[in-house]
């Protein structure tokens, strides 16, 4: 694949941005409804009315994240446009992750700063099934490991990819970390929580 994956950073905010304005933007051109989330959601306190976040107020508080080094993942280009993310960050910067998954948090064998969540995916549409979250896995796990963290925790929906609607492949399927050597370690609700060990 021609897929370039790179790691977010304050340089690459305008390419985020660009990607999830809801207007313009190609990230939920078919699917208006999640238009203004800027992959804002799980890092609001559950206390917070999500319902009440705009899609600007979504906007300046992420640019304020990547600006400030408190918002992590990777972005997918290909021919230079984005046309994929992996929302993969330290636990310490996904707080309120595991709260709004309604999942209880896995125990960590390492400092939270060890170790690292993945909690969303987004693929344009005429990119999927063609591998583009696979690359974003594969070459986000390198990062990390490079990075030092020991472990990364992943919560795909628990039915199969075939039996599930859409919407519910934010997170990814669990047959796409399964491939990547993930192994579940423990079900909540409809959620699998699925861990690889990066190092011992």
């Amino acid at each position: 694949m021609d897929v370039v994956v790179e790691r977010l950073t304050p340089a690459r905010a305008a390419d985020y941005l660009r990607f999830f304005d809801h207007e313009r933007g190609p990230a939920f051109a078919d699917n208006p409804a999640w238009a203004t989330c800027y992959c804002h959601y799980h890092h609001v306190a559950p206390a917070l009315d999500w319902s009440a976040f705009t899609g600007e107020m979504n906007r300046i508080a992420l640019a304020a994240r990547i600006e400030t080094g408190e918002m992590e993942g990777y972005l997918a280009y290909r021919h230079g446009e984005v046309v994929g993310w992996m929302n993969a960050q330290p636990y310490p910067k996904l707080r309120h992750a595991c709260e709004r998954m309604e999942v209880e948090r896995p125990p960590l064998p390492v400092p939270a700063h060890d170790a690292a969540a993945i909690v969303c995916f987004v693929v344009v549409a005429p990119e999927r099934r063609q591998g583009v979250a696979r690359t974003l896995l594969a070459q986000g796990l390198a990062n990390l490991a490079l990075r030092g963290v020991a472990l990364v925790d992943a919560f795909p929906q628990t039915v199969d990819a075939a039996d599930a609607a859409a919407g519910d492949a934010f997170r990814g399927h669990r047959a796409l970390f399964a491939n990547a050597g993930f192994t579940p370690i423990a079900t909540s609700g409809g959620i699998t929580v699925m861990r690889k060990i990066l190092r011992p």
